[in-house]
């Protein structure tokens, strides 16, 4: 008899919680809380297991509080798609937007696997140009955007301004790095965001490991 895979029997328990730290657990190194060790070759989940738990089941509650299903997603920074194939599994967007500029060491086979089986369309470009942006509005709106690109203050400003525009009402857009010391930038505008009172902001922050990241999420008042 088929068994329903773990992205398949969502619950809102503690029970089901744990077991999704411990499968996100098995994608990220030690550093991060993970089982698996660091291959040089950018293969695990660059997220820590018990924020982005955190962050998918206020994802869901956010789809039963509104009655509305996050079908669109567009990820700013997609990397080698690991952190999108993950929400994916969860959420099975129906339309998938990717940005990066794809210059960073990628491991290509990680890449492949992570464009598979989705209706993908892939940006390659600078997050702030306007052909980039240009494509991006006539992709959406979208119900969720994750900002992921250039960590630098100025960068993730501008990210915000440009594509919080195309978020769909009552839609959520998020931030990684929020909590990370190698990327101050990111937390002095995140900082900023939350002292205009303008936003529902909710952080999900481990400080447990070495590496640290949080993720930061936003919802209009």
């Amino acid at each position: 008899m088929y068994k329903k895979y773990l992205y398949e029997r969502f619950k809102f328990t503690e029970e089901y919680k744990n077991e999704v730290v411990e499968f996100l657990r098995h994608t990220t190194n030690v550093e991060i809380g993970g089982h698996q060790l660091w291959d040089g070759y950018r293969t695990h989940l660059m997220q820590s297991p018990w924020e982005l738990s955190d962050f998918i089941f206020a994802l869901k509650k956010h789809e039963k509080d509104t009655g509305k299903k996050i079908k669109r997603f567009l990820e700013v920074g997609f990397a080698s798609g690991a952190n999108n194939t993950i929400l994916h599994k969860f959420f099975n967007f129906e339309n998938i937007v990717g940005i990066d500029l794809f210059t960073s060491s990628l491991d290509g086979f990680n890449l492949n696997a992570n464009m598979v089986r989705k209706n993908l369309v892939l940006i390659s470009g600078d997050s702030t140009a306007n052909r980039t942006l240009k494509l991006t509005e006539s992709l959406g709106p979208f119900d969720l955007i994750f900002i992921d690109a250039n960590h630098t203050y100025d960068y993730v400003k501008q990210d915000f301004e440009n594509y919080v525009k195309y978020l769909d009402k009552g839609g959520v857009i998020a931030f990684h790095d929020i909590d990370c010391p190698d990327w101050p930038g990111i937390n002095k505008f995140w900082n900023e965001l939350k002292k205009t009172e303008k936003y529902n902001m909710t952080e999900f922050v481990c400080r447990d490991y070495r590496l640290q990241f949080g993720i930061g999420m936003i919802t209009m008042k």
